[in-house]
């Protein structure tokens, strides 16, 4: 693997379209060096025909042709995980380039990049940490994610986001 570079993000699908639903796409901006996949970005389109590269190029984002080639554990992940195309092509990425962060919302490719002691945020990691950042305030992030279920295609059970409402909530007090 190569070294870390703390510049670099790795992004899966998921943040991408869960935050353009949302209109919080420029929170990806905070990310320093984005890296896509082009596996990910033909799914990204696929889900958001409108959404064009030169927007991701706007917020730091570069669509990456030919991650190389994953490592045996890699490859052992994805199978029995039975990770899809854009997730293998994001994790051998993150290998490759020694990106720090992965930005995912699917769960076994969650597990995957963990696995591999890569730290994962997902759209609401996102979100929570635009407050910290300074990007939306804790009342706009707490709108964003009432409004979750409605504007978005983000799968999260009711109990995990009333749990992140109470507690974004308490710290406000």
């Amino acid at each position: 693997m190569a070294g870390i570079d703390p510049s670099l993000t790795v992004t899966d699908a998921g943040p991408i379209i869960h935050l353009d639903e949302l209109d919080c796409l420029d929170l990806l901006s905070d990310f320093g060096e984005l890296l896509i996949p082009i596996e990910v970005w033909d799914e990204v389109v696929r889900h958001r025909v409108c959404l064009g590269a030169d927007r991701i190029a706007g917020l730091g984002g570069c669509v990456v042709r030919n991650p190389g080639v994953p490592s045996p554990r890699l490859r052992a992940l994805v199978g029995s995980l039975r990770l899809d195309r854009g997730e293998a092509a994001a994790l051998a990425l993150m290998e490759l380039r020694g990106a720090p962060l992965f930005l995912c919302d699917d769960a076994a490719a969650r597990l995957a990049a963990e696995s591999l002691g890569f730290p994962v945020h997902g759209t609401i990691g996102v979100l929570i940490r635009s407050i910290r950042r300074g990007m939306r305030s804790r009342e706009q992030v707490l709108d964003i994610l009432r409004r979750l279920p409605h504007d978005s295609t983000l799968h999260v059970s009711r109990e995990l986001l009333a749990t992140v409402i109470t507690r974004i909530e308490q710290e406000s007090k």
